[in-house]
């Protein structure tokens, strides 16, 4: 698995929701129907001004196809959230991975 890490800084508090509803809204259903698309994360810091994006691919060559669309998504949080500086974008392999064991019931 692949994994794609965005990082956004110095952006205005109060265009954080805009910024996330508008990506939500415009962005985030052509983004899950690349192939080997397998999971997204967004996080905020209000307060601070800050978010992240990563996303998960099943293998570097889904990864890399699907730059021109997450460039255009980035671009697009960039025109609406206004940071003060550019984004910061990683590329990782995902070496290790778990998900939280199931709740006995």
């Amino acid at each position: 698995m692949h994994a794609r890490l965005s990082r956004f800084a110095g952006l205005d508090p109060e265009r954080i929701e805009e910024t996330v509803a508008q990506f939500r809204d415009e962005s985030l259903e052509a983004i899950e129907q690349q192939p080997g698309f397998r999971a997204i994360t967004v996080g905020v810091d209000v307060k601070s001004g800050k978010a992240v994006s990563l996303t998960l691919w099943e293998t570097e060559a889904d990864m890399r196809q699907s730059e021109k669309l997450a460039d255009e998504a980035r671009d697009q949080a960039v025109t609406t959230g206004k940071p003060s500086r550019d984004p910061i974008v990683d590329h990782y392999e995902v070496i290790l991975s778990r998900e939280a064991k199931a709740a006995a019931s």
